[in-house]
């Protein structure tokens, strides 16, 4: 099976969060949100990559910049930096391009025309030898 994502390629994810996600107080949401959507996109570029989902391993780094509420629109993208035998490192990033004001009125949004970094992370992920079905050659 061949790749469909090459080292260094992005994937994207997007969505709106919603009201069901609220955490805290204020529509926030908690951090641990963005984290599941990383994985998310490192389990699709594993797919992708390797034909698996693969594991887990570690998260190198996280940052979480700013706050993420009900209603905001995210991107969330990732991109394969570094493979080797068995380990993928994981570059992600969510950007935040649409942002609920409440003002003048509950319902006002704003379009941002650059997108807000929210968090950011590295992650690395393991697919065993014998389960990766995909290669760069065609079949």
């Amino acid at each position: 099976m061949k790749r469909s994502v090459q080292l260094g390629e992005k994937v994207m994810l997007r969505l709106r969060v919603s009201e069901k996600d609220v955490h805290y107080a204020g529509g926030l949401v908690n951090g641990a949100y963005v984290l599941g959507l990383f994985g998310d996109v490192g389990t699709e570029l594993m797919i992708r990559f390797d034909g698996d989902e693969g594991l887990l391993a570690a998260y190198n780094s996280i940052a979480l910049k700013s706050p993420i509420r009900a209603g905001d629109f995210l991107e969330v993208s990732g991109w394969i930096a570094r493979a080797g035998d068995t380990s993928r490192t994981i570059a992600l990033e969510a950007h935040r391009y649409i942002t609920v004001t409440g003002d003048p009125c509950e319902s006002s949004a704003d379009y941002l025309a650059v997108p807000e970094l929210v968090a950011q992370a590295e992650m690395v992920a393991v697919v065993r030898k014998g389960q990766q079905r995909c290669t760069d050659q065609q079949p």
